[in-house]
């Protein structure tokens, strides 16, 4: 048996029944990349839509509240930090 690229499928097809293999199963497309993000991009587009806006007063309140950079603070207020100790604030 020669094997040409004119007839591999056949060749494949002798050894499968020679060797009692099944047919493959047809294997999804996986999807490039370019589809995978314009789909990740339509979902957070579409939950983006659905979200309702945060007022001026809720984000502040938020920041206030999470201690993060740019929350509203004064120098010199102390503050717990993660482990439970003070720190004052010096700038």
């Amino acid at each position: 048996m020669n094997f040409e690229r004119s007839n591999v499928g056949e060749h494949a097809a002798h050894w499968r029944a020679v060797l009692n293999k099944p047919e493959p199963a047809a294997a999804e497309r996986k999807l490039t990349q370019a589809e995978r993000i314009a789909a990740w991009s339509a979902r957070n587009r579409e939950d983006e839509a659905n979200k309702g806006t945060q007022t001026r007063a809720a984000v502040e309140q938020t920041r206030r509240h999470l201690h993060i950079p740019g929350a509203t603070y004064t120098v010199g207020a102390e503050r717990y930090a993660a482990d439970g100790s003070r720190w004052k604030r010096v700038a």
